[in-house]
């Protein structure tokens, strides 16, 4: 449960205070957080190997033949595509109707399809996953593979596609909550919170089965924070509103 301390202050605000207020934490967060982590992994550029090391025993990763870690990934795709599966649903129900459904514009519903397609499928897959080249944690020399370890910010022709970095899934899992943060203003703190949480949790699971190292996962959050914030500005341009309606 969100302390009070972290959701009072959302609520206490106007709407166009709050699309404004969440825009800024979400930026300003990502710049602290990936400016500190970028000089962390520089300053310990073996911290990836430490981490993923601490998940491997008998010559595997825990979570490979994990009932459990396998249910739960399973739960966070599920999550993420019958979140695709209903958001695709409003655009059409509110695009042909032209009313809200489940009280939300059709606004909101494209809001919600541009940040899935630009931030999981373009951004994270198409953009870095296929070209940025980092081999994942399983397919490395350090735990058994034939692949070169690289830190995070370095490119690499380890990997030619589907690449390590930077976490698909938890990218996908991230960008609903912080999504969420502007669908629903009133809550939006509950919803960066919650976003954060379980997109950490789902790349943590990625990790356990050797599909991505930390700073895979923590970087996955930064660029979707930032795109999902880039993209409700975008919206907040065309419409002259300071939210997506």
């Amino acid at each position: 449960m969100v302390s009070n301390e972290i959701t009072a202050p959302y609520a206490a605000a106007a709407p166009v205070d709050l699309q404004r207020r969440t825009a800024k934490t979400l930026i300003l967060g990502a710049l602290a957080v990936g400016m500190a982590s970028a000089l962390l992994f520089q300053i310990y550029p073996k911290l990836d190997l430490a981490v993923s090391e601490r998940l491997f025993t008998d010559h595997q990763f825990i979570g490979r033949d994990s009932g459990a870690f396998n249910a739960a990934r399973f739960l966070f795709n599920v999550l993420f595509y019958s979140s695709c599966a209903v958001g695709l649903l409003g655009c059409v129900i509110t695009l042909t109707t032209g009313r809200k459904w489940l009280n939300l514009s059709s606004n909101k519903w494209l809001f919600l399809a541009v940040c899935v397609l630009v931030g999981p499928l373009t951004v994270a897959n198409l953009g870095f996953k296929d070209h940025w080249g980092r081999a994942r944690p399983q397919t490395v020399v350090e735990f058994g593979g034939d692949k070169s370890f690289t830190p995070p910010l370095v490119k690499s022709t380890a990997c030619p596609r589907n690449c390590s970095f930077f976490s698909g899934e938890a990218s996908s899992i991230y960008v609903l909550g912080f999504a969420a943060a502007f669908l629903f203003p009133t809550a939006a703190g509950a919803w960066l919170v919650s976003g954060i949480v379980l997109g950490s949790l789902c790349g943590f699971v990625r990790m356990t089965e050797g599909g991505h190292f930390l700073s895979d996962v923590i970087f996955a959050g930064v660029f979707m924070a930032v795109t999902v914030a880039l993209i409700q500005m975008l919206f907040s341009a065309i419409s002259r509103k300071s939210e997506p309606v």
